[in-house]
Parts: C-alpha cells; sequence; structure tokens
C-alpha cells in the first residue's frame, strides 16, 4: 500500500511524463515545451521568472534561451532596473512557432478541464497552491533549524 506522500510522487511524476510524452510527439523536449509555454503571451520575462514560473534550473533555462536565440525566436534586451539581467522576449518568427506548438496543448488542456467541471478545477488549484504554501514555510523552518 503507498503512503500519501508515494501516491503524490506518482501523480506528479505521472502528469510531468505526460506532458514530456506530449513534447515528445512535437519532436521537441520537456524543457522547451516549458519555456515557451512561459513566454507565450508575455511582452517580456527574465530568465529569473521563467525559472519561477516553471521550476525549471537557471542552467536549464539559460540552455533553453541560448537555443531559442541561435533559432531566431528569442531576444534579449537589457532589464529595466538591473542591466545584467536580460529581458527574453518571443520574436514574431518565436511567437508564431509557440503559438503553432503551443495552440493543441492548450485544446488538449482546456478540454480536460471542460471534462473535469470547474469545481474539481477549482479544487485541484486550491489545493495544490495550499501545498507548495505550507511545503515552503515548513521546508524554510527546516532549513533555518539546521
Amino acid at each position: 500500500m503507498l503512503t500519501d506522500e508515494e501516491k503524490l510522487w506518482q501523480v506528479w511524476g505521472q502528469a510531468g511524463s505526460l506532458y514530456d510524452f506530449w513534447a515528445a510527439s512535437k519532436n521537441i523536449n520537456y524543457y522547451l515545451l516549458f519555456v515557451l509555454y512561459a513566454l507565450d503571451g508575455q511582452k517580456a520575462m527574465t530568465q529569473k521568472k521563467i525559472c519561477n514560473s516553471t521550476g525549471l534550473t537557471k542552467q536549464t533555462v539559460n540552455n533553453v534561451i541560448r537555443s531559442l536565440k541561435k533559432e531566431g525566436y528569442v531576444i534579449l534586451s537589457p532589464g529595466t532596473g538591473d542591466k545584467r539581467e536580460k529581458q527574453v522576449s518571443l520574436t514574431e518568427e518565436g511567437a508564431s512557432y509557440a503559438r503553432e506548438l503551443l495552440a493543441p496543448l492548450k485544446e488538449l488542456e482546456h478540454r480536460v478541464l471542460q471534462i473535469m467541471g470547474k469545481d474539481r478545477v477549482q479544487q485541484m488549484i486550491d489545493s495544490i497552491t495550499l501545498y507548495n504554501t505550507v511545503f515552503e514555510k515548513e521546508m524554510a523552518r527546516k532549513l533555518e533549524n539546521e
């Protein structure tokens, strides 16, 4: 019998695997998918903000951004405050690429959420938000005591 912790890891892992499978079916990697998802519809984001919104490491995001820049899909411009912190923006070609790639995924997600129903979706969002909030506080407390 699995513990609640093991069940949680299992369902989060399965969700990640589903997105990984979807990305592979489009001949891209999971990391590229998540960075494009973060940038889609945004005017500009710092790499740090991309890391925070995707959960990817700084090095991973940096590698993906470098690859997208090489392809002409993003441009880097100086930050508004700290000039060392670059703003990442999709080029027109990059925005078109992201929309074409993400539209079927967003349609799939929309359909899944419709099937689940508004109440279950809201419960899921509320539960994950609460989990993340409590986890962050407890982790901070534990790290302070180490």
